[in-house]
C-alpha cells in the first residue's frame, strides 16, 4: 500500500525542512508532501531547496488555515501519487518509522478504522468526541485537562493495543484514503481549530472510529508555529477557537438558539480565563529570564 506524508508550512521553514528531510529518508512513505500555506516570509524559497524525487513542496495560493491547507496537500498527493494511507504532521512533531509503520498496519487490518494516531509524550492528543457540554467543557483549559488525563489513564490501563477514541489531536495522524474521499475531507469552513472535531464527526457519521495506538508514542512541541504567530498567546487565539466550534455546534451538533447563548456568554468566561494564563506565563517566564 502507498503512503503519504502532508506537512502544512506557514511561516516555520526550519522545522518543516527538518521534519520533511528526516522523514523522507523512511521507507514507508513513498512521498512527503509539502504544503507552504501561503506564508508571509520566504518560507517557501527556502522549502523549495529540499525538492527531490521523494519530497514535493507545493504553495497553497492563499491562506484557508489548517483545514484548507491540509486538503490542498492531500487532493494534490492523490492527483499525483495515488496513495492508499495519507499522513498529517504539523511541522512541530517528531515520530519513529516504526511508528508509522504501526499505524498504517492498524489502518490495513481495520478497514473500518477512520482516523489513527500514537499516544504523545506530551500531555494528551485525545479526548471525547464532544455533546453540546462537552463543547462547554472544551472552552475552559483546566477542566479540559483534567478531562483529558482521565482519558489518557483509561488508555493506558486497556488491555487492548489499538483503543476506540472520540477525537485525536490534529497534530500527527493518518488515515486511509478511501475514508478521507468518503467524508469529504476536512470542513474548510474552519480556519484553526475543531478541525479534528470535525474530521471524527463526519468519520462517524460514515461508519468509521478513531482508535488510538497504546503503545506507540510520538513527540509534539505543542503548538509551536501557532505560538511564534500569535507570540505564545491564548487569548490571540481565541477568536479563531470561538468561530470553530460555533460551525460545530451549528452544523453538526445543530444547537438551538437558546445552546448558542449558553456558550456566548461561557466564551466570555473562558476569555477571561486565557487572559489570565497569558498574565501567569508572562510572569513566569520574566522569572526565568531573571535567573
Amino acid at each position: 500500500m502507498k503512503t503519504n506524508l502532508i506537512i502544512l508550512n506557514y511561516n516555520d521553514a526550519e522545522r518543516t525542512r527538518k521534519l520533511a528531510s528526516e522523514t523522507s529518508k523512511y521507507d514507508i512513505f513513498d512521498h512527503v508532501v509539502v504544503v507552504d500555506n501561503a506564508s508571509t516570509d520566504d518560507s517557501y524559497e527556502k522549502l523549495k531547496e529540499i525538492c527531490s524525487e521523494k519530497i514535493a513542496v507545493i504553495k497553497s495560493p492563499v491562506n484557508g488555515g489548517y483545514a484548507k491547507g491540509n486538503n490542498y496537500g492531500c487532493l494534490y498527493a492523490l492527483e499525483h501519487f495515488s496513495p492508499d494511507i495519507l499522513f498529517i504532521a504539523n511541522p512541530d512533531v517528531s515520530f519513529s518509522e516504526e511508528t508509522a509503520s504501526a499505524m498504517a498496519d492498524a489502518l490495513k487490518l481495520y478497514p473500518k478504522l477512520g482516523v489513527v494516531a500514537p499516544l504523545v509524550n506530551q500531555g494528551c492528543n485525545v479526548w471525547n468526541a464532544p455533546s453540546f457540554i462537552g463543547m462547554i467543557e472544551s472552552l475552559f483549559l483546566v477542566w479540559f485537562t483534567l478531562d483529558k488525563k482521565l482519558i489518557r489513564r483509561r488508555i493506558l490501563s486497556s488491555n487492548e493495543p489499538l483503543v476506540k477514541v472520540g477525537v485525536v489531536e490534529g497534530s500527527f495522524y493518518a488515515l486511509s484514503a478511501e475514508s478521507y474521499k468518503r467524508v469529504c475531507g476536512f470542513d474548510e469552513r474552519t480556519f484553526l481549530y475543531a478541525e479534528e472535531i470535525i474530521l471524527s464527526s463526519r468519520m462517524n457519521a460514515n461508519d468509521y472510529y478513531i482508535g488510538v495506538l497504546k503503545n506507540e508514542r510520538y513527540d509534539h512541541l505543542h503548538s509551536a508555529s501557532i505560538r511564534k504567530h500569535y507570540n505564545s498567546s491564548k487569548a490571540r487565539t481565541f477568536p479563531h477557537f470561538v468561530k470553530s466550534f460555533k460551525i460545530y455546534n451549528r452544523h453538526y451538533l445543530k444547537t438551538s438558539k437558546t445552546q448558542d447563548l449558553i456558550y456566548d456568554i461561557c466564551c466570555s468566561a473562558a476569555y477571561v480565563e486565557r487572559l489570565v494564563y497569558d498574565f501567569v506565563m508572562r510572569i513566569k517566564q520574566e522569572m526565568l529570564n531573571l535567573i
